[in-house]
């Protein structure tokens, strides 16, 4: 792997300071990055801050030897989060207990594709304007967001998909989410999706389903809508009787959200899934036609002529 054109300086920087690393600014003048740890006290990281150096690439590949054997993961499980370190990545794990199958059916990879999809719709329209069902997906700054996704490479063990979003890509404000004023749009959509997916797996397993489709109909700013319950859905086989593990990465390039470990994962066990189906059933028959005046205009063509 040609390191020295994957991985920029500047990125091995942020996803150290992420991780505790401080940066030694002396080094500076001699164009060095040089980081200590509290928690290592005998060792350091040091790399040019110039790819152009001539032992850039033996550099790199040292530094994610050492911060592999330090963190206690492979150089490459380290090499993927730097080059995801300006990314807010999910990851889609799908798991099932018949230790036998070493594969999923094709058409159940296409609806995984599209239910992650959706899923990123749906919490980006959650973010622009909460709703405890979106009439359509379409709207602009959604499919800005969505068109910004990156497929990922997959991680071994299991099935994984995997989807990375720039945390920077876009200038958007958006209401909702008030305690993260200063975050990006694709932050506060990823938020958006972790948020609401924690709240329904932690109503289904307090038994609490009904509160929560009480307090998200009357609710101005409903955090789960039916479209995201309908994305979810689209993460379960029958035949496989699998489960699904939402892991989040955060952004090592601005700080994480506050009061979130840099990574954290949510499972949804698969008899969860019908819990959920019932709740998008709820969520959209809550929707109603609106009798006003709207004024429209038209902000991107996509027809053929």
């Amino acid at each position: 792997m040609n390191l020295e054109t994957l991985i920029a300086p500047t990125d091995l920087r942020d996803y150290a300071k992420a991780h505790g690393w401080t940066l030694i600014k002396e080094a500076a003048k001699d164009r060095l990055y040089v980081m200590s740890h509290p928690n290592f006290e005998r060792r350091q990281l040091v790399f040019p801050m110039d790819t152009t150096a001539p032992d850039y690439a033996e550099a790199i590949n040292l530094m994610v030897e050492k911060i592999a054997v330090m963190e206690r993961r492979t150089p490459d499980a380290i090499i993927k989060s730097l080059l995801e370190v300006s990314d807010d990545s999910v990851a889609f794990r799908v798991t099932s207990p018949r230790p036998e199958e070493r594969y999923l059916p094709l058409a159940f990879a296409g609806a995984m594709v599209a239910g992650a999809q959706q899923l990123l719709l749906a919490s980006a329209c959650t973010v622009l304007k909460p709703k405890a069902h979106h009439p359509r997906l379409s709207r602009t700054e959604a499919q800005q967001f969505l068109e910004t996704a990156r497929f990922r490479h997959t991680q071994p063990g299991s099935f994984v998909l995997n989807v990375s979003c720039p945390v920077q890509v876009m200038d958007v404000q958006a209401p909702l989410l008030p305690g993260e004023l200063e975050a990006p749009f694709v932050r506060r959509a990823m938020l958006a999706l972790q948020r609401a997916l924690r709240e329904l797996v932690s109503a289904i397993e307090t038994d609490s389903l009904d509160g929560l489709i009480a307090t998200l109909k009357a609710s101005v700013t409903p955090l789960v809508s039916s479209n995201f319950c309908e994305a979810l859905t689209r993460f379960e086989d029958e035949s496989l009787k699998n489960s699904l593990d939402v892991g989040i990465t955060w952004a090592a390039s601005i700080p994480c959200p506050a009061g979130e470990p840099a990574c954290s994962a949510v499972r949804v066990q698969h008899d969860y899934f019908s819990r959920i189906e019932e709740v998008r059933r709820e969520l959209r028959s809550n929707e109603r036609h609106t009798e006003d005046t709207f004024i429209g205009t038209v902000e991107r063509l996509d027809g053929e002529m």
